[in-house]
């Protein structure tokens, strides 16, 4: 099943960016867009969303009214205020609010108040569909990535970086997020810093006490850790024959 959004904004700009951003999530459908309350109110009708994301400051009646609105005539609606101050949170907590967003909303902070979402109808993402593609932001815009042309995952130096045949992408995701969106049949966690695609495993290398360390099909050459607790789940994937 698919959790339905709105998004809720008198600037388009806004509305744009915040609606690419859900587009990126899976399991999530953006069902339309107002520019103000009683467009928002219309709309709810129309399409009755789960969750709307309303833009705190806009002409007329403002976001903490339009949430108290949509709350009183669709009870089930989850609200996530979203604003470049936090002034209002305080008050839209009160109100009962989801949650509260500042703006420049982040990826991976718009991905834990979806879990929220979730979490409060847990049949809303029964049967999500496996991570595929992904955009990450380039100066002034969004470069789309393939799974299929990522060779691994690893964590440096604070960031998660994807890396393709010819390029790495800083990502704004942990390696835990990704092991739980990734499809396990093609992606596998040899080490907390380290997912790897599971036919781009070239060799595999002892180097003692239990460990390895393997070899990946990639034009660098790159050899990655495989801890000693994830050597039996890998055998499982590709069995150690003598």
């Amino acid at each position: 099943m698919t959790l339905r959004a709105i998004v809720v904004d008198d600037e388009p700009l806004a509305r744009d960016e915040l609606t690419f951003l859900l587009n990126q999530c899976e399991g999530v459908d953006v069902v339309g867009e107002a520019r103000f309350a009683a467009e928002a109110e219309r709309l709810c009708d129309q399409v009755e969303p789960q969750v709307a994301f309303i833009d705190l400051r806009m002409p007329g009646p403002d976001g903490l009214a339009l949430a108290n609105t949509l709350r009183q005539t669709h009870p089930e609606l989850e609200v996530v205020l979203v604003s470049a101050h936090d002034d209002g949170a305080l008050l839209g907590f009160e109100s009962q609010i989801t949650d509260y967003l500042l703006k420049p909303v982040r990826l991976e902070r718009l991905r834990q108040t979806l879990d929220r979402v979730a979490a409060a109808h847990p049949d809303i993402t029964e049967g999500a569909l496996p991570l595929k593609r992904f955009a990450v932001r380039r100066k002034n815009t969004y470069v789309v990535v393939d799974l299929r042309d990522i060779i691994y995952f690893e964590a440096r130096e604070e960031l998660v970086w994807a890396v393709t045949a010819d390029d790495r992408f800083a990502i704004d995701r942990t390696l835990a997020a990704l092991a739980e969106e990734l499809d396990s049949t093609d992606f596998f966690q040899s080490h907390r810093s380290c997912i790897v695609r599971v036919d781009r495993i070239r060799t595999i290398e002892p180097m003692g006490a239990r460990t390895f360390r393997m070899l990946l099909d990639h034009p660098d050459d790159p050899k990655v850790p495989l801890a000693r607790d994830r050597v039996g789940k890998l055998r499982e994937r590709i069995p150690f024959l003598r």
